[in-house]
């Protein structure tokens, strides 16, 4: 999306929308009674952000501006749709965004989806998700992705969701899957079947315990320690290189080194040969920490240790759509020996429809290494590699995965992990989350940033990694990014006409950013939360969708914070 092509296209934006809604009736005046109660709270022509300390009540009614950041000194207006109250934010994929009170009239009406479509609930936002006969529970937070053609409804029942719905993908894009053509989507597919097998089997790597500026691949670097060389050793890279430390990083190094060692000695966690640790068993959180306390760990190690273990436990648990597979498959005297090597849970109940691994298995390697170990033929063991393949959702990003059937996919944004560093994530749904049981992955991918903080603070304080960066836009290969500010106010860092600007956005403010313009996050100011959505989605195609700039000369990072604290500043006093 080039400007000349925002430009010749922006009249359109009012006939365009409706992109895949039935209705059940018509609206002209608000009468969804939840919409109704959400807005006794809010002056809808007059609003106002929530920025003091104690009145925060929700985030915002509706979009009340919209815009398209440019890398020129104009930006240009985003018109709203003339028929659902949506902004078409990417005109070739014909991608539109609806949010707040018009998101929850369009649910209202629908009972099917004719294009791909994600339904975001943020914080303080709740909903049911119906589909035949059940019933989903919409925790905040929660991300719902509906495939085309598809009979389903969404009840709100609390807040205002953000839509996002996509009509067509690009003609260069390919989705992510087992069965993509290109060569290096494929290899990503098993990469992350090494990378999730351990995700889902309760594994970590000790390199969570350290604090984010001890995992910072720059810092490291300073200490002569190449993070992608020591990988899952970095624990005691830094403890051998201690004295390099200043003294309050090198007392964190002994502490987390010394902790290890605790749980090692006290034979409460297992490792593997490529550094991977496991809690011996896998205890409800509440009885853990009982344990822990009764083996001797003080309330500070407790305290450290208890959300590392719980996000294992929790991914380990929401793995089950990759610990399975249809029982069909496989001969019945394939899976008694199977249950008997102890490869398969033997007491599940549903056992007439799936089989159960006690493990995800990362590669093919691994599978086979462990089948010739308990006697199993060369012919049985080409059954099961042959199945387990065709079967196994290892390979997709599938932490914090609620719900699953062919059409619809429910996921968590709490409970989900980074796939690769196995810490948290703000990626609610991404270009390698699977999107059905058919094995689907969605065009767009969406994350949401929050803080409860309520004053404003550095972006780097959340987001270590956010710095001045570009989506690509060449023929083949562009991304757009859109914010969509529900609660609080950001500064954003914009290149514009080669010299840098703060451009703030405020509470209920949507901003495209465009292929090819230089921008970052400076600071924002809470209670704060944003939403993002990449057009496209393009984890698969590796981190070559988001390319650090160079900074022009005039780009001062202190001077560019001073004045988005001053402007952010401004806007806390206004509205207290």
């Amino acid at each position: 999306m080039n400007l000349n092509g925002i430009k010749s296209s922006i009249e359109n934006v009012g006939i365009r929308g409706n992109y895949g809604l039935q209705k059940k009736n018509n609206y002209s005046e608000i009468s969804n009674p939840i919409a109704e109660k959400n807005l006794s709270t809010y002056s809808v022509e007059n609003l106002k952000a929530n920025y003091a300390p104690v009145s925060f009540k929700g985030n915002a009614p509706r979009i009340t501006n919209a815009y398209i950041i440019t890398g020129e000194k104009e930006d240009l207006p985003l018109l709203v749709t003339k028929k659902n109250e949506s902004y078409v934010i990417d005109f070739d994929s014909q991608t539109e965004i609806i949010y707040g009170i018009d998101a929850v009239k369009y649910l209202d009406e629908a009972e099917s989806f004719h294009y791909d479509t994600q339904v975001i609930f943020p914080k303080k936002s709740e909903g049911i998700l119906h589909i035949g006969e059940k019933e989903i529970p919409l925790s905040e937070n929660s991300a719902v992705m509906i495939n085309a053609d598809t009979e389903a409804s969404v009840e709100v029942t609390k807040g205002f969701p953000m839509m996002v719905i996509s009509k067509k993908d690009y003609d260069w894009y390919e989705r992510y899957g087992r069965n993509a053509q290109d060569t290096n989507i494929r290899n990503k597919f098993l990469e992350l079947m090494y990378y999730n097998s351990h995700l889902y089997n309760g594994e970590f790597t000790p390199n969570v315990l350290l604090p984010e500026k001890l995992r910072d691949e720059d810092f490291l670097k300073t200490i002569s320690i190449d993070k992608w060389a020591v990988r899952n050793n970095l624990v005691n890279e830094l403890y051998a290189k201690k004295d390099s430390l200043n003294e309050q990083d090198r007392k964190t190094v002994e502490y987390t080194k010394g902790l290890m060692d605790k749980l090692y000695q006290k034979q409460m966690i297992s490792s593997k040969e490529d550094g991977y640790v496991r809690f011996v068993a896998l205890y409800n959180v509440d009885y853990m920490k009982s344990y822990l306390q009764d083996n001797g760990f003080s309330e500070e190690e407790i305290n450290l240790l208890l959300p590392i273990y719980d996000q294992a436990r929790q991914v380990h648990m929401d793995a089950k759509f990759s610990h399975r597979n249809p029982v069909k498959d496989y001969s019945s005297e394939l899976v008694e020996k199977m249950k008997e090597k102890g490869i398969l849970y033997s007491n599940k109940k549903d056992s007439d429809k799936w089989i159960y691994w006690r493990e995800c298995f990362g590669n093919e390697e691994s599978l086979r290494k462990r089948l010739s170990q308990d006697g199993f033929t060369a012919e049985e063991q080409e059954q099961v590699v042959r199945n387990w393949h065709s079967a196994n959702n290892t390979g997709f990003d599938i932490s914090g995965l609620k719900f699953i059937d062919e059409n619809v996919a429910v996921y968590n944004l709490n409970d989900k992990l980074n796939n690769w560093t196995h810490e948290k994530t703000n990626w609610v749904t991404n270009s390698t989350a699977i999107a059905s049981t058919e094995g689907k992955t969605p065009f767009i991918g969406v994350s949401m940033v929050q803080t409860d903080e309520k004053r404003p603070i550095k972006m780097s304080e959340l987001r270590r990694e956010e710095k001045l960066h570009a989506h690509p836009n060449l023929e083949e290969k562009r991304q757009t990014e859109i914010y969509v500010i529900t609660s609080g106010a950001a500064a954003l860092n914009v290149v514009k006409e080669g010299k840098s600007c703060v451009k703030i956005l405020k509470e209920g403010e949507l901003a495209v950013v465009g292929p090819g313009v230089a921008h970052c996050v400076n600071s924002i100011l809470g209670e704060y939360e944003h939403i993002v959505a990449q057009v496209p989605s393009a984890f698969q195609y590796g981190f070559s969708f988001k390319s650090i700039v160079d900074t022009p000369d005039d780009y001062d990072e202190e001077l560019l914070q001073k004045k988005a604290f001053e402007e952010l500043t401004k806007i806390s006093d206004t509205d207290k």
